[in-house]
């Protein structure tokens, strides 16, 4: 079975750091609803090696977008 992804980039401010910031999102669709499958994050401070802890508060505002 072939699943088909949709690619979104969004920017919104990072509830973390309180920054704007772009994020890409990976969406499928299952049971005939969309469904967020991946965010990748582009604030450098959380997305690298940095003694920064990240929550991904963003995730709950993200899967509301449904796109």
């Amino acid at each position: 079975m072939t699943q088909n992804s949709r690619w979104e980039k969004c920017r919104m401010k990072c509830p973390e750091e309180g920054i704007e910031t772009d994020l890409i999102l990976e969406w499928h669709e299952e049971g005939g609803k969309k469904v967020l499958n991946s965010v990748s994050c582009g604030n450098t401070k959380l997305m690298d090696l940095k003694p920064a802890d990240c929550q991904w508060s963003c995730w709950e505002k993200v899967e509301n977008r449904k796109a």
